[in-house]
C-alpha cells in the first residue's frame, strides 16, 4: 500500500509555487491529510554578493515577508479540510538542501513550477531540478498556465480534475511498477482512468504483455486504456499526453532502458519540462 498522507509543500509564495494550492481538494481526495509548509530563506543566491551586504537584515526581511504571506496560505489549506504544519524556525541556506533534509518525514513533495514555454528556463539549475535529482521520496511538479503583464504574473490551473486521466508510462521495470501502484491507488479513490503507455524501442515487448497488466487493473475495477507504440520515449509521452488529454503524468524514476536515474536523463527531464499538466515522479529503491 502506497502512502500519500503527508505532503511537504516548499514555497517562496510566488504565483508559480502557489499553484499547488489550487489542487488541494484533489489531493485531499487521494488521502492527503497534512501539509507541511516550508519556506527557506535562500541565502545560497547571495554567494556572489560582496562587500557591505547586511545578511542579517536580508534574513529578517525575508522572514517578515513569509509571516505576512502565511495567513492566506494557511486559510486555503484549512478550507480544504487539511491540517497545516508550518516548519519553523524558517531555515536559511540552500533551498534544495533544506527541502531534502526536511522531507524525510513526509510521503511526497509538491513543487509549483512555471508552465510550458518558460518552464525550461528555470528548471535547469533550479530548485525544482535539484529536488527532483536528490529526493528519495516522490516529487509532484505542478505546472500552470501563465500570463505575464505589466500588472504582474497570473497563474491558472492547466486542468480542472487532476486525476481524471492518469498517464502512466510503463516499461515493466520495478520502478515503473512502483509508479503504477501510486496511480492505481489514486484511480481507486477517484474513479479516474489510467492510460497505460508502453513505448517499445526494441520491439521486445509483446502486446499481450501489456494487455495482461491492463486486465489485472480492470479486475480491480479500474478503467484502463492500454497503448503500445514505438519511438522516442520522451517524445511519445509528451505527444500522447496532449493527444489523449491526460490530466497528469506519473513517471517512475528509473527504467529498464536507462540504468541510471531518469531524472536529468533522456526521458523525465524533457517530459517534466514540456507537458502542460502536473507530473508525479515516483522513486524506486536504491540500486
Amino acid at each position: 500500500m502506497v502512502a500519500l498522507e503527508k505532503m511537504l509543500f516548499p514555497t517562496d509564495f510566488s504565483p508559480y509555487s502557489m499553484i499547488v494550492t489550487e489542487f488541494l481538494d484533489d489531493l485531499k481526495n487521494v488521502g492527503v491529510k497534512e501539509v507541511g509548509v516550508l519556506f527557506v530563506v535562500n541565502t545560497a543566491r547571495l554567494s556572489s554578493v560582496s562587500g557591505g551586504f547586511d545578511l542579517g537584515r536580508y534574513v529578517e526581511l525575508e522572514e517578515k515577508r513569509a509571516e505576512e504571506e502565511l495567513p492566506s496560505l494557511l486559510d486555503k489549506v484549512e478550507r480544504a479540510g487539511l491540517k497545516a504544519k508550518v516548519i519553523k524556525p524558517f531555515p536559511s541556506g540552500s533551498p534544495v538542501s533544506e527541502i531534502i533534509k526536511l522531507s524525510k518525514s513526509y510521503d511526497f513533495i509538491s513543487l509549483g513550477a512555471r508552465g510550458r514555454g518558460i518552464f525550461k528556463e528555470i528548471l535547469l539549475g533550479s530548485v525544482s531540478e535539484g529536488v527532483l535529482r536528490k529526493s528519495e521520496i516522490p516529487v509532484y511538479v505542478f505546472k500552470s498556465k501563465t500570463e505575464i503583464s505589466e500588472s504582474g504574473v497570473k497563474c491558472y490551473k492547466p486542468c480542472e480534475d487532476l486525476f481524471a486521466r492518469i498517464l502512466v508510462p510503463y516499461d515493466f521495470s520495478k520502478h515503473s511498477q512502483r509508479c503504477l501502484e501510486y496511480a492505481t491507488e489514486i484511480a481507486k479513490r477517484t474513479r479516474g482512468e489510467i492510460i497505460l503507455l508502453h513505448v517499445d524501442e526494441d520491439e521486445k515487448c509483446k502486446k499481450d504483455d501489456l494487455k495482461s497488466v491492463a486486465e489485472s487493473l480492470r479486475a480491480e475495477g479500474i478503467s484502463v486504456i492500454d497503448v503500445k507504440t514505438s519511438g522516442s520515449p520522451a517524445k511519445v509521452i509528451i505527444s500522447k499526453q496532449a493527444e489523449m488529454k491526460a490530466t497528469t503524468v506519473f513517471l517512475g524514476s528509473r527504467g529498464l532502458s536507462l540504468p541510471r536515474s531518469l531524472i536529468g536523463g533522456s526521458v523525465s527531464d524533457p517530459v517534466v519540462r514540456a507537458v502542460e499538466v502536473p507530473v508525479f515522479v515516483s522513486k524506486g529503491s536504491k540500486e
